[in-house]
């Protein structure tokens, strides 16, 4: 079994990007982490994961990406989950859950953008495999 085959439990990360937040930053809302985003690499990372958590807010934040200066935001994440998805469990369950097409990203996004993207899900993963209690197996 690779490392990353259990399936992605979207209810545990919606739990995770909550703890992580209150973490990182205690009460602010979403609407205040946008706020220096690009100069604040877990200001950047956060608002990346919180995006990734319904439909709803990341197509309204998506219509609303130019005027709020965060479009490059989704095209990291538009451009890293809808590359290579087959057989990626963390990649299916997203471009599926969010209904992204390549076609929604603007512009091309660096390989170092879409390994920190990867990385930062793949730790959730290591998360729920620990909560899971499926870490040693």
């Amino acid at each position: 079994m690779r490392l990353f085959d259990i399936d992605f439990d979207h209810a545990m990360f919606l739990e995770y990007v909550n703890e992580l937040h209150e973490h990182l930053f205690g009460s602010l809302v979403f609407e205040e982490l946008l706020d220096g985003v690009h100069i604040h690499h877990q200001k950047h990372h956060l608002v990346t994961l919180h995006l990734l958590k319904d439909k709803e807010m990341f197509h309204r934040y998506y219509s609303k990406k130019d005027e709020l200066d965060i479009s490059s935001i989704f095209d990291i994440i538009i451009g890293t989950l809808t590359e290579n998805v087959a057989g990626d469990k963390i990649k299916e369950h997203l471009v599926a859950h969010l209904e992204l097409t390549p076609q929604m990203k603007t512009r091309n996004v660096t390989d170092y953008d879409k390994k920190v993207l990867m990385k930062n899900l793949k730790s959730f993963m290591m998360y729920s495999r620990k909560r899971k209690g499926v870490f040693n197996q």
